[in-house]
Order: structure tokens, then C-alpha cells, then sequence
């Protein structure tokens, strides 16, 4: 079946609309990554509408993003089994979705044909992650109740772990002299730094719906400033993965460092106004347009580049654990 692919300056409009942190980025990107990245994140963000759709039954959507998985597994290549996701999608959302998100789901198929038509190798990448990101949104909707360190880094790992994957090995398809295996050992701390920020961030807007994504209780001063160091300490690990990327691919480099020190500046102003999760705390538009600037300016630069995260985030002590024994603990993803 010959469907229509969305066309890029749509896809990138739906960027926009569904997430302005990564319209920001991903535009600071080499061209085609732009397009296989843009691709990937609308690909995550449908499934995560049906993930966090209120009003559809827990079981319908364990099911879709089930089917989901296997759909995308398969390489996005069954026709009727698409038809048949994107119609239940469409129903189980029509009535409870944003109106950018809805807009999204509709144009579903589009956004997949144009997956399609991406070469084998990119098209394999992202079909190994957004499968397993389904997947574990499906066993998450399960019960996942967060008891232990361990369950936080499980839960971390399919929403943002394996993101962390993809992005390696879309790098290093962009650019074969990258160490594929060094940025491979740093992706998933990478990518549970990010998460863990946003976990720590929206602890009071969690709260309001009884929602809990840290084994932390309510005032627990501790035990959530232990989880902001050992944050602190997985975004340290996402310096290192970007000063691995050859100083050439500066694009790249801007891309993570900007949500690198967005999220740090995040951090920082958590332990110094909000510790316990009791506000809802995020940076200024200001600080956010400053360090927009600033990460062009430094991209370059191993030195600039560390010396600016350890300045922002003086005061905010790290937690260092072992990214490859994280890694080796959690992945789900196949190698080919």
C-alpha cells in the first residue's frame, strides 16, 4: 500500500507544537539528522499520547502500544496492522487529546511513511528503539510502583535510556570516526540524567494526580537531595559523552550541551529554592536564551564546554555511578 508521507516542513511544525524544548535543539542539528531525529521524537510522542491519555482504559492502551511495538519492530512494514493502529488511536484519543496532539495522531501515517523511506540503517535504529520505548510504556501502565534506586533506573531507561541509544548510533551513522562504543558505554546515563531532571522537576505537578516517579516521601529533604546529586552525577556523564564527539560535528555538540546545561541550571535552582517537590520550579526564558548562546559559543571547546557545567552547577555536589555497569544492568537494545 502506497501511503503519503508527511512532508518535512510539517513534520517540523508538529515539533514545534508538541515540544518547544526540542524545537529549539534539534534545528542546531546536520540536515539529515534533523529529519531522522525530528522523525524519531514525533514517533515517541505518539506513543506517549496514548501512554498518558486520560480518559482511555489502562488495558486499551497496554494493548495499542503492545501492538505498537510489534509494528515498529517489524521495521514499520505491516500496511493493514498500521491502518488498524492509527484507526484505534484516533478513537481512543479524539475526545481527551491536546489539540497538538491530536493533530499529530492524525497525521500518524504520514509521519510513518516518511520513516519509511529513510535509509535501511536509520530506519533499523529507530525501529529497535521506539519499540522498545513502547514496550516499556506498556509495562510501566502495568504497575510500576518505584521502590528503589533500581526501579528508578528501569523506568528511566525506557523513556529516556534508550533515546540516549538512538541518539549514538544516529551520530555515529552521521559520522563513522565517532567511537560508537564510548558513546554507546555513556548513552543511557546520558539519557537518565535528562529524565531524572524532568522526574525532579515535575514532582509537584505529579503530586496533584498521585503520581510518583522517585521512592522519595513528601518533605524528605535526604533523600531528595541525594537523588539531585546522583542526577548531577549522570549529567556529568553526559559531558563526557559530548566532548566524545569529534569537535568537527558541532552541531551535535550544541544539540546535546544545550539540553545538558538547561537541564544543570534546572537542578541548581531545585536544591536552592525547592528541594522536597513542593512548587513547580523551572528556569527563566532569559536563562534559557543566554545559555542558548553561550552553547554555540563553546561548543567547540572540551575546556569551555566542561568548565561552564562545573560553574553552573557549583553548589550541587555528584553522585558518580558506573554508566556502563547502568548500561549492561538495563538495556533492551539489539546490535546489528
Amino acid at each position: 500500500m502506497q501511503l503519503t508521507q508527511i512532508q518535512f516542513d510539517r513534520q517540523q511544525e508538529h515539533l514545534a507544537k508538541v515540544s518547544r524544548t526540542f524545537a529549539l535543539t534539534i534545528p542546531l542539528l546536520p540536515t539529515e539528522l534533523i529529519d531522522y531525529i525530528s522523525n524519531a521524537y514525533l514517533l515517541c510522542r505518539i506513543a506517549d499520547t496514548i501512554e498518558d491519555d486520560p480518559k482511555a482504559l489502562v488495558k486499551q492502551k497496554i494493548a495499542w502500544l503492545n501492538s505498537f511495538a510489534t509494528f515498529c519492530k517489524n521495521e514499520f512494514s505491516d500496511d493493514m496492522q498500521l491502518l488498524s493502529l492509527h484507526k484505534t488511536a484516533i478513537e481512543l484519543v479524539e475526545t481527551s487529546a491536546k489539540p497538538c496532539e491530536f493533530e499529530l495522531m492524525q497525521d500518524m501515517l504520514g509521519v510513518i511513511s516518511r520513516t519509511r523511506n529513510f535509509p535501511k540503517r536509520i530506519k533499523q535504529i529507530l525501529a529497535n528503539g521506539v519499540c522498545i520505548l513502547s514496550f516499556g510504556m506498556a509495562k510501566s501502565l502495568q504497575g510500576c510502583e518505584i521502590k528503589n534506586l533500581d526501579d528508578v533506573d528501569s523506568y528511566c531507561y525506557y523513556v529516556a535510556g534508550v533515546v540516549g541509544e538512538i541518539l549514538a548510533l544516529l551520530f555515529y551513522e552521521q559520522d563513522k570516526t565517532i567511537d560508537k562504543q564510548k558513546l554507546l558505554n555513556l548513552s543511557v546515563s546520558f539519557g537518565e540524567g535528562l529524565q531524572l531532571t524532568n522526574i525532579l522537576k515535575d514532582r509537584y505537578e505529579d503530586s496533584l494526580r498521585n503520581a510518583s516517579f522517585l521512592p522519595i516521601e513528601k518533605n524528605d529533604a535526604k533523600t531528595s537531595l541525594e537523588y539531585i546529586e546522583i542526577c548531577q552525577g549522570h549529567l556529568q556523564d553526559a559531558i563526557n559523552f559530548i566532548t566524545s564527539v569529534p569537535r568537527k560535528n558541532t552541531g551535535i555538540r550544541i544539540f546535546c550541551l544545550l539540553n545538558v546545561l538547561m537541564a544543570t541550571a534546572t537542578l541548581k535552582r531545585i536544591k536552592t529554592v525547592d528541594i522536597c517537590g513542593l512548587q513547580k520550579v523551572k528556569i527563566s526564558r532569559n536563562q534559557v536564551k543566554f545559555l542558548y548562546i553561550w552553547s554555540r559559543l563553546i561548543a567547540k571547546s572540551n575546556l569551555l564546554v566542561k568548565l561552564t557545567f562545573n560553574l553552573l552547577g557549583l553548589g550541587v555536589k555528584k553522585i558518580k555511578r558506573d554508566p556502563v555497569e547502568l548500561r549492561n544492568k538495563v538495556s533492551c537494545l539489539e546490535l546489528r
